[in-house]
């Protein structure tokens, strides 16, 4: 049977389960970011900005193998696809960096921002209307809490990006069950 760009779409749906786990890291992460606001000196919670947003992927993968995800598939070229959009955000780092030395007020902003509209190629690359509402919510939370309340950011930002990741967990969860079925 000759694969098709449809077939090559609904395996990358089926077995990634769109991606859930790494949404989930991404929710947990923010979270704890959000708390650590309150008890760290905000130099460090700067820091943790720019150096922890690397533990999301590997714990998302983490979680994956525990949910049967493999989200390093060959032969599927929308699974590469799909690698590159999420490996972008690497190219993200410099800009981080020099926010960090410039003016780290600005770091949840920008990651907010830049990191939230990656995830629109997962709109379309995995169908799902929870993709959208991701990019769209993060994106503008962290340009209205980044810019008109930058005195909360980092208080308020993590735990506004938490939420919106959790909300995007149940909605693919939900998107996830009619490929089940």
């Amino acid at each position: 049977m000759e694969a098709t760009f449809t077939n090559y779409k609904q395996d990358l749906i089926f077995t990634s389960k769109r991606g859930y786990t790494i949404l989930l890291a991404g929710g947990i992460y923010h979270f704890i970011l959000g708390i650590l606001s309150f008890l760290l000196p905000v130099e460090i919670i700067h820091f943790i900005w720019v150096v922890g947003m690397g533990s999301i992927f590997p714990l998302g993968v983490l979680l994956g193998k525990f949910a049967g995800i493999n989200y390093f598939q060959k032969g599927n070229p929308l699974a590469t696809l799909g690698g590159l959009a999420a490996g972008m955000q690497s190219f993200y780092i410099p800009v981080f960096i020099v926010i960090y030395q410039i003016s780290p007020n600005w770091l949840p902003f920008t990651i907010g921002l830049l990191g939230g509209s990656h995830f629109i190629v997962y709109y379309w690359l995995y169908n799902s209307k929870s993709y959208l509402f991701l990019t769209l919510a993060m994106t503008s939370s962290s340009l209205i809490i980044g810019s008109v309340f930058q005195a909360y950011v980092f208080q308020l930002l993590p735990f506004v990006i938490a939420t919106i990741f959790f909300i995007t967990v149940l909605g693919v969860l939900k998107e996830n069950k009619s490929i089940i079925q």
